[in-house]
């Protein structure tokens, strides 16, 4: 299913709106018929044909893939010794809004090993 650059960015802006399903710090991140709901409410809003709830956890675990992988151009820029003018600024429309809220998520670019062991992933 292909998504307009402004579909997506209306996406984004009503995902951050429903922080049970993206802040692992708080509470309600772990009742499931509360995040059950929201899912609903997003699939209901963003009224896209043959939209469900599989197809929105996917979309928003491309764009979280995507988010991370711009994180880590960043920072890799940032490694390589180049000078300010030189640091990669993500073209991705819609990665200002989605960092405007996840830079803040506590566990966000961090990946768990089979032993249960956090290793960063991005480190900001």
């Amino acid at each position: 299913m292909k998504w307009t650059e402004s579909e997506t960015i209306k996406l984004v802006e009503v995902y951050k709106t429903y922080e049970c399903i993206w802040n692992i710090s708080i509470p309600s991140y772990r009742n499931r018929p509360m995040r059950s709901a929201a899912y609903e409410e997003i699939v209901k809003y963003m009224a896209k044909e043959n939209f469900g709830i599989a197809e929105l956890k996917q979309k928003i675990k491309n764009l979280r893939c995507t988010y991370n992988q711009e994180l880590g151009k960043i920072k890799k820029s940032k490694k390589s010794g180049s000078g300010l003018d030189d640091i990669y600024v993500p073209s991705i429309k819609w990665f200002a809004l989605m960092d405007s809220f996840m830079k803040n998520v506590k566990g966000s670019g961090t990946t768990q090993d089979n032993m249960g062991n956090t290793e960063s992933q991005v480190s900001r």
